[in-house]
């Protein structure tokens, strides 16, 4: 039963803490407006109050609805869906709206790093996302996002349907604004146009003056409607005591509007209300048409969360909302469905599509307890699974999660690049206030046009934009073809790499051992001689044991089972005694064949079964062009010298390092010179410690979950080629980023001798400014196109 709060009555929400002492006792309230306006009775002496009142007060309008619905995020049934807990901490994703430029991040990430609790928070301006850690027994999630929503953000868990329909939102309200301007534009241009050139003849006073009082009933509105973004991005900004890109955009409007309203009403000096509505027109527009294209950038990921569906049908055939799966829940897939969880198969052979997870066409089979994950696509047969995720912990929400991570680690060149942008909005109001002091003594009347063009030319909104989004579409890129990008240093490290350090096994290999062939030497055959070793093999849980599964026959008897680790087992098969293992336990001899088990039947060597860790088709072609873009290849291996020696002569390597444990492997990064850059690729937990060493570091998609946490890279799919195309993608993406800082600082230092020349009209100032940001995000969109 819920707690009623002591001042309003209302329900306490779950997993709340607001609490005042009245009367010599703590009491409980539910949010925080009724704890302030209870903490200010007390503190006035009015404690009385309580005492005598017949009913409790009205709620506490000290907090905005939306801001005490906040306090609902608090509870752990609502947290479970978006939520990722570890031991230490929790980790979200977030939706932000209101994000315009690179000071909006920064300003969010400097005030909200000051907050008791908040571990870490990166903001990333072209996903308009923010991924956020903080410890829950130190700060609530409630009390962060109202941190955000006070710097006048909105701030709440990612969902893409949620952040879709704030998009459309947004650029409806967007369209409106540019309604509204495009309209008074070209009525004011008319003014203007009978203003300027008196194409009426010459113009008496009153019409002047009817003509500027009209041109500002038009202009108004566009001001204060259609350019309200400029000021509240503005207004944010100045209150977190730094520059944003709409501080000098603002500016400019404020006083080109004050200045032609002085000059309506004394009937003295020149109006700019056509340069108003014009510059708010194309701002919108230049805007408008950015969000859209960052838009583009951003939605790949986004959208593979659209992929899960909204209702599961369980196995009873009750259908339920997918939010509300358990742990342990059962559910039922039917063909052409996309698997609503990731869940354990519980039934039959299927073939799954995975292609939205690994860039691969092939459906892939998968058999009794292998593992599906939400979002990918049944084929045609209907099968039953377990869930063993929840929908904040699947395989889809990681994707999104690692894509995110990637975005918001900046490369070192973005992190220049927005501290110059910061820095450069004081330089250029500087030198605006600056150019108009020395217009005022030489040209008055032109003064105010020259500074206002300074002003606008220069906002520096393409410089914070070349790095960020050339990354996000990349990411989304990559994301496409299987690899997922973990670090913001990928695609830097990726150009530079000359030295190539790999795995053998589960990587170079399949890592899943099969029988190669099999020598029978009595009366029992092949196939005979396989399910007895299927039978006792079903005993163990080793990789060569796993290799004799697909010969296992339920229906043979298997008893009396010993399993001696290091050497095999032995047990009782229809009577006879069955031993298989390593030649001195199974033949009383020392080993004949370094990749093969022997099985003895009585005492008597019956058969010899050799296995093989094939190695996957595309690794020889890999290791041929990794080597031919002059890449020096190092084979680094714990496996023997025998094995490690025939693949690597199988694949094209030279250099080999066998019987390596996982010290050694990290000793031998340390040992290369520091003219190597290193790329190390590998699977199991013995490769943790040197991916984690390595300059660039990848992990096998099939690999251990530990290889993974330490990998900068993660290889979906598991097919070594697709780490070529990543290259390729890496090099393209340093070009352009190369080519977005070369066109916004060339723009910015030739633009703006000629801003303070007077040589720029105000609204060509702005429609080089609007054309320089879309021109960079379009020439980063460029990443997100196929290769034909």
């Amino acid at each position: 039963m819920c707690e009623s709060c002591y001042h309003c009555g209302e329900d306490v929400p779950v997993n709340t803490d607001f609490n005042v002492e009245i009367l010599g006792e703590i009491r409980q309230m539910c949010c925080p407006g009724c704890e302030s306006v209870a903490q200010t009775i007390v503190e006035s002496g009015l404690v009385s109050y309580y005492q005598y009142r017949t009913a409790p007060a009205e709620k506490a309008e000290l907090v905005p609805e939306q801001l005490r619905s906040l306090i609902h995020y608090d509870n752990e049934d609502v947290q479970a869906e978006f939520v990722r807990s570890s031991a230490d901490s929790k980790e979200v994703t977030l939706s932000l709206d209101g994000i315009s430029c690179a000071a909006c991040a920064w300003l969010i990430e400097r005030k909200m790093s000051n907050k008791d609790g908040l571990i870490s928070m990166r903001v990333n301006t072209t996903t308009n996302r923010a991924l956020m850690r903080w410890d829950d027994s130190k700060v609530k999630l409630s009390d962060l996002l109202s941190s955000i929503h006070a710097l006048g953000y909105k701030a709440a868990p990612f969902e893409a349907d949620k952040q879709e329909a704030s998009y459309h939102q947004t650029m409806k309200q967007y369209l409106y604004r540019l309604g509204i301007a495009g309209l008074a534009t070209m009525q004011v241009m008319m003014l203007a146009v009978a203003l300027y050139l008196e194409v009426f003849g010459n113009l008496e006073p009153e019409f002047k003056s009817y003509f500027r009082w009209v041109s500002l009933i038009f202009a108004t509105p566009v001001l204060l409607y259609s350019a309200l973004p400029f000021y509240i991005n503005a207004w944010r900004s100045l209150r977190g005591r730094t520059l944003g890109m709409d501080v000098p955009v603002s500016i400019a409007l404020i006083f080109a509007y004050i200045a032609s309203l002085v000059a309506t009403v004394t009937e003295q000096g020149e109006v700019f209300f056509e340069s108003i509505s014009m510059f708010t027109f194309f701002l919108l527009l230049g805007r408008f048409l950015e969000m859209r294209a960052r838009r583009k950038a951003a939605a790949a990921s986004g959208n593979l969360l659209k992929l899960i569906p909204a209702i599961a049908t369980k196995v009873d055939g009750t259908q339920v909302p997918v939010k509300t799966l358990k742990l342990g829940d059962r559910i039922k897939v039917l063909p052409g469905e996309h698997i609503p969880a990731d869940g354990m198969l519980l039934s039959g052979r299927v073939y799954i599509d995975e292609s939205m997870l690994t860039g691969e066409s092939l459906p892939v089979v998968k058999k009794l307890s292998d593992t599906v994950f939400a979002g990918t696509l049944n084929g045609e047969e209907a099968f039953e699974l377990e869930v063993v995720s929840s929908k904040a912990d699947s395989m889809i929400s990681k994707i999104v999660r690692l894509q995110d991570e990637a975005q918001l680690s900046k490369p070192k060149i973005a992190e220049i690049a927005d501290i110059v942008a910061r820095y450069f909005v004081a330089i250029i109001l500087i030198i605006a206030a600056a150019t108009w002091a020395y217009w005022h003594q030489s040209k008055p009347d032109d003064a105010f046009w020259i500074m206002l063009s300074v002003l606008v030319a220069t906002c520096p909104c393409a410089l914070s934009l070349a790095t960020p989004t050339a990354i996000t579409c990349s990411s989304s890129r990559m994301g496409g073809f299987g690899i997922l990008s973990r670090r913001g240093h990928v695609f830097e490290t990726l150009c530079k790499i000359n030295h190539l350090v790999i795995d053998k096994t589960g990587t170079l290999t399949h890592g899943d051992i099969e029988i190669a062939s099999t020598e029978t030497y009595t009366n029992y055959n092949e196939t005979q001689c396989l399910k007895m070793a299927a039978g006792l093999e079903a005993n163990a849980n080793h990789p060569i044991a796993k290799a004799f599964r697909s010969y296992f026959d339920p229906s043979m008897q298997v008893s009396e089972v010993r399993n001696i680790i290091g050497s095999g087992l032995e047990g009782v098969i229809e009577g006879k005694q069955v031993k298989i293992g390593n030649a001195r336990y199974v033949l009383g001899k020392s080993a004949r064949q370094s990749n093969c088990v022997y099985m003895a039947i009585d005492g008597v060597h019956a058969a010899s079964f050799y296995y093989r860790d094939p190695i996957r088709k595309e690794t020889a072609d890999f290791i041929a062009q990794i080597r031919a873009a002059n890449i020096k290849v190092t084979l680094l291996t714990g496996d023997s010298d025998i094995n490690a020696s025939l693949v690597a002569n199988e694949v094209g390597i030279q250099d080999v390092v066998s019987n390596a444990s996982p010290e050694d492997k990290l000793n031998f990064l340390k040992s290369l010179s520091d003219s190597d850059i290193t790329m190390m690729v590998g699977d199991g937990i013995n490769d943790a410690p040197t991916l984690a060493g390595a300059h660039l570091s990848v992990a096998m998609g099939g690999g251990t979950d530990v290889a993974k946490a330490s990998a900068d890279l993660v290889l979906l799919g598991d097919r070594l080629d697709k780490l070529l195309k990543a290259r390729e993608l890496a090099i393209k993406t340093r070009k352009i980023i190369r080519e977005n800082l070369a066109w916004s600082l060339g723009y910015n230092v030739l633009i703006l001798p000629l801003a303070v020349a007077g040589l720029v009209a105000p609204y060509i100032a702005v429609v080089g400014m609007s054309a320089s940001s879309i021109i960079v995000v379009s020439n980063s969109l460029r990443l997100l196109k196929e290769e034909k």
